[in-house]
């Protein structure tokens, strides 16, 4: 029996990636525990600091400056990152239910021995609206997500409305006048005056006549009431014109906490006790705008740096089974408001101060915080060899030892068309077990797909990754389980049943069998014929990228997306137009696919000049990274390496596209029908015989 590797035993759960979490998980990258599964829940692959937000929005910072990546802090952590966000706890049975980001069903319940809820609070509907352009601040990301669609409004428009007298909207009504200029009416809308919030009070007059400088319309202690289409109503019958409104009032829980059975405070929040444990539930913990404190404390990012520095060092003894100390909040804090002009207001206890120099003080502040979460890559004598497709055998060695001629799927004929039957496995690209199974669905029926038919059912073996601890395997093949099911439900497919297995490395194998009345093989290009693909390629350098930790996760969050586009109506597109050749581009990439594609003809294949990648690949290139399939791809694509136009025609793809050959006459309709389906269709070369 040999020896055996440290496994995990208990899990943490970090829900939300929030300014205390992301903490957490900073101290597991520097500090692994091979016997904690961390798992992070959160919407996307980043998040954004609060702190940074008004500078980014006055055009002080780039988006990369505001956002950490919680992707690459996570992987260097070793951490599962599910993206979704919160739907419900069962905390007397120690689970947690996750809403997947991509489409599907609630997930199985994650079983925890300690979760930590960091997801932020909702916004409180403060007043009625029927204005069509009317934005909460809160949750930030959402915010983030609805700037282009302000932009356009303001661009358009002369009037913005601000309600929400805070730190938050004091801040915002800055930004906005630095983002938009001075020829735009910005106007502030309080409820009380800045002398009733302890925490701007001793600068409330400076604030007054900072705005004033910068033409900001202040209504105080006029609470507005309604927004109707282009208008703001306050509580004085005073209409204000507002082609944008921005709402930045207190938070409320989430409506999630309402599906849950959990302790709360007369606030409505999660009641925590003095060592942020939510009372009464073992094992979970909260912080941040989601929890209210025995000695209430106001919401600000501050608190949660605070409580995050507390649970870093907390957490692990925690799990450890030893005792902490209790979490010492700050009675008084630093308050920097940001003018958007390179000065800021600055106050603390009775003082308050204001000036360029405050400015600096604020923008050191917010990037020594932000450089913590951006650790360097690992550094590493051996290049870690890629997974997913790009771990298949080299197109060569599966040449010697099988011949040419592999097809995508095995084709019998019967009284009612042809049937292919297919098998694929996926190795985990992602450290998501949910996404895995989505993607491993994707990537066989793939192979059916570049045949000309629609897949039926399929097979599925699961094998999780070995843990001490049975409850994780079993919590690993739940979330593939679901994965796989959501996928099979979203290309129609029935998922007949399969095999388990607990492996050294997670491993996803898919059978899957599909019919079709007129089969399109993978030869048979004809001379004139143009190449054309359905989508932009790049994923194994960016799953290399992701290795090295060197790819940012908007890179990899835009990749999931692509990948799990439906091909089915695709390839219906490509036999009705008659297509002379068809296969789907994955492990030997794009070349070496187009080399059995073209198997055996007296043609010549000529480049274009432009190939379709997805963001990202070309910095990763530039980086020196690459798939490790990459130099055996460009061994097994011959006579193709000639002219080819850039390095990602040889990179593995996982979950690709596929590639038609057509004849021109068809080739407008195939590139408006493919992107009619949400595809990003381009061709990429041109047969032509020796003599042409």
């Amino acid at each position: 029996m040999s020896s055996v590797d440290p496994r995990p035993v208990r899990t943490l759960i970090l829900i939300g990636a929030g300014h205390a979490n992301v903490a957490v998980i900073r101290h597991y990258a520097m500090h692994p525990d091979p016997n904690v599964r961390l798992i992070v829940v959160n919407p996307s692959g980043r998040a954004p600091y609060s702190g940074m937000l008004p500078g980014f929005l006055a055009g002080q910072y780039t988006a990369d400056e505001l956002f950490i990546d919680i992707g690459r802090l996570a992987k260097q952590a070793g951490a599962w990152l599910i993206r979704g966000q919160l739907s419900a706890v069962d905390a007397r049975h120690q689970q947690v239910f996750i809403k997947p980001s991509v489409n599907g069903a609630v997930l199985p319940p994650l079983q925890y021995d300690v979760a930590v809820i960091n997801t932020g609070a909702s916004p409180a509907h403060a007043f009625e609206s029927s204005h069509d352009a009317l934005y909460y601040v809160k949750p930030l990301g959402r915010l983030l997500e609805a700037l282009p669609a302000i932009d356009r409004a303001m661009e358009a428009g002369t009037s913005l409305v601000i309600v929400g007298g805070g730190a938050a909207g004091i801040e915002l009504a800055f930004a906005m006048r630095a983002r938009h200029g001075s020829a735009k009416t910005i106007r502030l809308v309080t409820k009380r005056p800045f002398e009733d919030d302890p925490s701007i009070q001793p600068a409330a007059q400076q604030i007054r006549d900072a705005l004033r400088a910068h033409t900001i319309e202040l209504y105080e202690c006029n609470p507005a009431i309604k927004a109707t289409p282009g208008e703001v109503h306050l509580d004085d019958e005073t209409v204000l014109a507002a082609d944008v409104v921005l709402v930045a009032t207190p938070v409320v829980s989430p409506q999630w906490l309402d599906a849950s059975d959990l302790p709360r405070a007369h606030s409505g929040f999660l009641a925590v006790d003095a060592r942020l444990s939510v009372r009464g539930c073992e094992g979970l913990y909260a912080c941040g705008d989601i929890a209210e404190l025995e000695t209430s404390r106001p919401r600000s990012g501050v608190m949660a740096v605070r409580a995050g520095q507390y649970l870093a060092r907390a957490i692990p003894r925690i799990l450890a089974g030893q005792t902490v100390a209790a979490f010492r909040p700050q009675t008084r804090w630093l308050t920097l408001l940001n003018r958007g002009d390179g000065t800021a207001i600055g106050i603390k206890g009775p003082l308050a101060v204001s000036g360029a120099w405050v400015w600096r003080m604020k923008d050191r502040i917010d990037r020594t915080f932000m450089a913590r979460f951006r650790l360097p890559p690992m550094q590493s004598d051996q290049a870690m060899r890629c997974e997913g497709c790009a771990a298949k055998l080299p197109g060569l060695t599966l040449e010697s030892a099988l011949g040419g001629g592999f097809e995508d799927a095995v084709g019998s004929r019967g009284k009612k068309g042809t049937r292919y039957r297919s098998l694929d496995a996926l190795t985990y690209v992602l450290e998501d077990p949910y996404l895995m199974g989505r993607l491993a669905m994707r990537h066989a029926v793939s192979d059916v797909w570049a045949m000309g038919a629609s897949p039926k059912r399929a097979l599925a073996l699961i094998g999780v990754s070995r843990a001490a601890n049975p409850r994780l395997e079993a919590d690993e093949f739940r979330l593939v389980h679901a994965g796989l099911k959501a996928a099979a439900k979203q290309y129609g497919v029935t998922l007949d049943g399969g095999h388990s297995l607990a492996l050294g490395q997670a491993l996803i194998a898919v059978s899957v069998e599909g019919k079709t009345a007129t089969p399109v093989s993978k030869q048979g290009a004809q001379p004139g014929d143009v190449l054309v693909i359905s989508g932009p390629l790049g994923s194994g350098i960016l799953m290399a990228g992701m290795n090295a930790h060197k790819a940012s996760s908007v890179w990899i969050d835009a990749w999931i997306e692509q990948a799990l586009i439906s091909l089915d109506a695709a390839a219906q597109v490509a036999v009705s137009l008659e297509v002379s050749a068809m296969t789907d581009v994955t492990g030997f990439g794009l070349a070496g696919h187009l080399k059995e594609m073209l198997d055996g003809q007296q043609t010549e294949f000529v480049w274009d000049h432009d190939i379709p990648r997805f963001d990202g690949v070309d910095a990763l290139l530039d980086a020196g990274v690459e798939s490790t399939a990459m130099p055996g791809n460009r061994d097994y694509a011959g006579s193709l390496v000639r002219g080819a136009p850039h390095p990602v025609v040889f990179d593995p793809q996982t979950a690709g596209p596929l590639l038609v050959a057509i004849q021109p006459s068809q080739l407008s309709s195939l590139l408006d029908q493919w992107q009619q389906l949400g595809l990003r269709p381009h061709p990429i070369g041109r047969l032509t015989t020796e003599t042409s």
